[in-house]
């Protein structure tokens, strides 16, 4: 019998407010640094509990390219790499985690909690900012708008640098370290146009009973604030609820919560294909498949 399980919904925290104002000189954490120090260095390779082979890889990967100097090259590679290395390893641990996600949700959940504006504030926690050489556009009206920008590329590019220096598993075991230690909560990015013809979809795919909502709760029906308790079952299984000041509200919220329930399942017990790339790992590894369970 396929059945969802319980998934409380919470109410997102973030609000955003756009503000015409006339931009004002920014106050920036980042140190218009020259020269690397070697002690600044030493020590943020202490934090990593990481030790470069090639002392170089680390400068490069905090070097951007406004700074000028036919000496040094820019961490633009190595962003390019951090970047897809990112992408690789917190993909696999999202399609691993909530098996029955669809692609472009996860596309949306990796740019909201790995994002640039994120990977900026990781890169704070690691001190970044008193290590990066750049020197600040005088094209840009909002100096904080280009040092996160920076901050999270520089990061990117330390990534980039830890796995070309250090290699995939380094790389990865940083990653899960430093980025995946965060509650990730899908529901504040799943949305849908129309839930009660996707859940009947998806109820045709999975071979089971056609959706059906049946009204569970009612109060004030005839007065001016009434309020109506949906269940949306699929025979004898209740699949998803909702509650609405109409009939149509409530459904329409009984057929996401139902969705919801099933597009945000999370795995407890799961195995990253990554895993594979250990030499040590001798086991049979049997990829992830969608549950055929709602």
């Amino acid at each position: 019998m396929l059945k969802f399980s319980n998934i409380l919904l919470k109410p997102s925290n973030y609000t955003c407010r756009f503000i015409a104002t006339k931009a004002a000189p920014s106050k920036l954490s980042i140190k218009k640094n020259k020269e690397f120090s070697k002690e600044g260095l030493s020590a943020l390779q202490s934090r990593l509990n990481l030790q470069f082979k090639d002392p170089n890889l680390l400068e490069v990967s905090l070097t951007h390219k406004s700074y000028r100097n036919q000496l040094t090259h820019s961490n633009q590679n190595l962003q390019w790499i951090g970047k897809k290395v990112i992408g690789l390893y917190t993909g696999e641990y999202l399609d691993s985690i909530f098996p029955n996600l669809q692609h472009n949700f996860i596309n949306d959940i990796q740019q909201y909690y790995f994002g640039v504006s994120i990977m900026a504030q990781y890169a704070k926690n690691l001190g970044l900012q008193f290590l990066i050489r750049w020197v600040p556009s005088s094209e840009l009206n909002d100096l904080k708008v280009g040092e996160t920008k920076i901050l999270g590329q520089a990061l990117q590019a330390l990534v980039g640098a830890i796995y070309l220096d250090n290699g995939p598993n380094a790389a990865k075991e940083f990653i899960h370290k430093h980025f995946m230690s965060q509650r990730i909560d899908p529901t504040q990015l799943v949305n849908f146009d129309s839930p009660i013809l996707h859940l009947k979809l998806l109820c045709r795919r999975k071979n089971l009973d056609a959706p059906v909502s049946r009204l569970l709760k009612e109060t004030g029906r005839y007065t001016s604030s009434p309020v109506f308790i949906v269940g949306m079952f699929s025979g004898v299984d209740k699949i998803g609820e909702g509650f609405g000041s109409s009939l149509a509200m409530a459904e329409f919220r009984s057929a996401r919560n139902a969705l919801m329930n099933y597009y945000t399942r999370q795995e407890t017990k799961f195995t990253l294909p990554s895993v594979t790339e250990d030499p040590d790992y001798n086991s049979k590894y049997t990829p992830a498949f969608f549950n055929n369970k709602i």
